[in-house]
């Protein structure tokens, strides 16, 4: 990559995130192919120029990026916390808790975790494995009762006095893709947040798509990365938290927002993290999100609150 302007590495990746979205919209086969990118900038925004390689062939694909508007900062007394509550070398898809007992759901299958003396010992595990190559999983705990929910496949049983499941065919996450299930007809996407009779989809070309109660779409927008949630209850009820637009190998943050006039609004000032999210799911008053540490490489997972000064 030929960079020709001053900007720094954050600006560079959203350039270049741009550029792939363009890409993959264009529909290019999966064949291998070398690509030789140049960005140049003038007062308007950003040129990309892509010299494109597939063996005799030679493409050349150019898109123009505007320039990132300054951020304001963000309103005083809201604010992003966050908690470790487990990390292990192997991924996390999620975990959740009641009284004195956790629940990690990993590639594996389904730890069941006592809290003895102020430390978490390991007392139950079931193999419920996923075969999917970048896998999804998601926990929830009622009572006695304890839902796993799996790429293709839902499982449902008790976990006390032990962990005992029974899985069947369907799930909100899709069969042999880490995509989210719709009984309506909506694009396939990665998250999706319910606010103000608002839908908000993170889509597969890279940006959040805004569609009203009639399912039309009303507005679209870049700067959010591929998860997020809607806050379920608390000071930030109907808020949404989003992970930004940071590449796969980039430390993530997180922030407040709201939906006004079909625009976002930050509400916080963002919470860096220690990697990327592999995960984000809502929790109670808040979100649980599961992060890559680029520097251990082992999976965290954290609970996200908000503190709204009160």
């Amino acid at each position: 990559m030929h960079n020709l302007t001053q900007v720094g590495n954050t600006e560079v990746t959203r350039v270049q995130s741009a550029f792939e979205r363009a890409l993959r919209r264009n529909g290019r086969n999966d064949k291998p192919v070398e690509v030789t990118l140049t960005i140049s900038d003038n007062i308007k925004g950003y040129l990309l120029v892509a010299e494109i390689f597939h063996g005799d062939e030679r493409a050349v694909e150019m898109i123009s990026v505007p320039r990132e508007p300054s951020i304001a900062p963000a309103p005083a007394g809201i604010s992003i916390t966050k908690k470790l509550l487990w990390e292990q070398s192997a991924p996390i898809l999620d975990v959740a808790l009641i009284t004195d007992f956790m629940f990690v759901l990993d590639t594996a299958g389904v730890s069941r975790y006592e809290r003895r003396d102020g430390k978490w010992d390991r007392v139950g595990v079931l193999q419920a494995a996923s075969s999917v190559r970048d896998p999804r999983g998601k926990l929830d705990l009622e009572s006695d009762s304890l839902t796993v929910q799996l790429p293709g496949t839902t499982c449902r049983g008790t976990w006390n006095p032990s962990v005992s499941l029974h899985c069947d065919a369907g799930s909100a996450l899709t069969a042999s893709r880490n995509t989210l299930e719709s009984a309506e007809s909506l694009p396939t996407h990665f998250s999706e947040a319910r606010t103000k009779d608002l839908l908000l989809l993170a889509e597969m070309d890279g940006r959040t798509h805004m569609y009203d109660g009639s399912g039309k779409e009303v507005a679209a927008f870049d700067g959010w990365g591929a998860d997020f949630v809607t806050i379920p209850g608390g000071c930030a009820a109907n808020r949404i938290v989003s992970t930004s637009a940071m590449g796969s190998d980039s430390s993530d943050s997180i922030a407040l927002y709201d939906i006004v006039n079909s625009a976002p609004v930050r509400l916080s000032d963002p919470a860096e993290l220690s990697g990327p999210v592999t995960a984000l799911w809502p929790a109670k008053d808040g979100a649980l999100a599961v992060v890559r540490n680029v520097l251990t490489e082992r999976y965290e997972a954290y609970s996200i609150a908000v503190d709204c000064g009160r």
